[in-house]
C-alpha cells in the first residue's frame, strides 16, 4: 500500500439532486496549501447505484472512497444531504478527521419532508423544466455559471432517490457528543428556506461553535458567492493545528 497522502487535502461531498460539479470551482481554486477532492455518491450524476438509499449507506461509500486514495485525516466538506453524510462518517471515528465543515447542511436530527411533497420530487424525475425552477429556487442572488451543468447532473439522478433520499434523511440522525474534540465550522445562507438560518444556528449551538449566516444568498451560498465562502474556509482551516 502506497504512503498516506501528506498534502492537507479537504473532501467535498454535494448535496441532493447534485454531484461534484457543483465544488468545480473550488477545486480548480482550493485554499492555499490545501487540495480540494470532490465524488459524485453513488446514483448521482449517472454514476453507479445498486445499494440501499440512506445516509449510512453513503458514509459507508465515502469511507471506502477515502480510504482507497489513503488519505491523511482530510478535513469533510458536506453541503446539504452531503453534511448529514459528512456527519454519520466522523461520528464513527473523529480522530480520523482533521475538521468538518458544514455548509446548509441538513440537521442533526434529520429532516423532514411533508408526505404532500413527495408526488412532487417524483414529478421531477423526467421534467427537465421543473427541475431546473426547483434549482434556481437555491440560488436567490444569481445563477452560477454552470447551472446549466447542475440541472444536466440534477436529471441523471437514480430513479430510486427521488424519494429515496428525503426518506433516508427524515430517519437520520446523529448524538453531537460523537463529535466531541472534532473543529467544526457551520454555515449558512440568509435566505435559504430549506436550511433556514435557525436551523443553522440550532446546529452550532448543539455543536457547541459558532453559526456564520452569510447575507444575501440562498441554499447554494457555496456556489453563488464562491470568493466570499472560499475565504470564511480557508480562515478556518488556517486556524487548524
Amino acid at each position: 500500500m502506497p504512503d498516506a497522502i501528506s498534502t492537507r487535502t479537504l473532501v467535498a461531498v454535494h448535496g441532493n439532486f447534485a454531484s461534484a460539479a457543483w465544488w468545480r470551482d473550488l477545486v480548480a481554486r482550493p485554499p492555499a496549501g490545501w487540495q480540494v477532492l470532490a465524488p459524485d455518491l453513488p446514483g448521482f450524476a449517472g454514476t453507479p447505484h445498486d445499494g440501499d438509499v440512506s445516509i449510512s449507506a453513503y458514509a459507508d461509500w465515502l469511507g471506502a472512497w477515502i480510504a482507497e486514495r489513503n488519505l491523511d485525516r482530510p478535513v469533510l466538506l458536506g453541503h446539504s444531504l452531503g453534511g448529514a453524510v459528512v456527519l454519520d462518517l466522523a461520528a464513527r471515528d473523529p480522530g480520523r478527521y482533521r475538521a468538518l465543515v458544514l455548509a446548509a447542511s441538513a440537521p442533526l436530527t434529520g429532516l423532514v419532508t411533508p408526505e404532500e411533497n413527495y408526488p412532487v420530487l417524483e414529478m421531477l424525475r423526467g421534467t427537465p423544466a421543473l427541475l431546473e425552477m426547483s434549482l434556481g429556487a437555491l440560488f436567490p442572488s444569481g445563477r452560477p455559471e454552470d447551472f446549466g451543468t447542475y440541472v444536466e447532473d440534477g436529471g441523471r439522478m437514480a430513479a430510486a432517490h427521488y424519494s429515496g433520499n428525503a426518506r433516508a434523511l427524515s430517519t437520520w440522525s446523529v448524538d453531537p457528543a460523537r463529535l466531541s474534540g472534532l473543529p467544526v465550522l457551520v454555515m449558512g445562507g440568509e435566505l435559504d428556506a430549506l436550511i433556514t438560518p435557525d436551523m443553522v444556528r440550532a446546529q452550532a449551538q448543539a455543536l457547541g461553535v459558532p453559526a456564520t449566516v452569510h447575507p444575501g444568498v440562498g441554499h447554494g451560498f457555496p456556489q453563488e458567492q464562491p470568493d466570499v465562502f472560499r475565504a470564511a474556509l480557508a480562515t478556518f482551516l488556517d486556524s487548524l493545528p
